[in-house]
């Protein structure tokens, strides 16, 4: 999750007049925004106990697709390996959710 929160911050946030970019960008906002707020949720309650513990996420069709582009575009930027890999494993999975 962490690796995620993280690039929604690579991505410049120059504004652009085209329609499509700006409702993609309108979208990826709000999907930062919950899972900002859930890597907040983790982080104040975690303790040895829940580390390992897998997360959900509840996700409308639009912003899982918009999520799954983004994840596209962000791993073709500078990342090490891992948050890479992360990036393309969130994306498989919306992939194979949304087929």
């Amino acid at each position: 999750m962490n690796a995620l929160v993280y690039s929604f911050g690579v991505i410049s946030k120059t504004p652009t007049k085209d329609r499509a970019v700006k409702v993609a960008s309108s979208v990826i906002d709000k999907v930062a925004l919950k899972f900002r707020k859930k890597q907040l949720d983790v982080q104040a309650g975690g303790n040895l106990f829940t580390r390992d513990k897998k997360h959900c996420f509840t996700l409308e069709i639009v912003e899982a697709h918009y999520l799954e582009q983004f994840t596209i575009l962000v791993s073709e930027h500078p990342l090490n390996d891992y948050d890479r890999n992360v990036l393309r494993f969130i994306g498989n999975n919306l992939n194979q959710q949304l087929a």
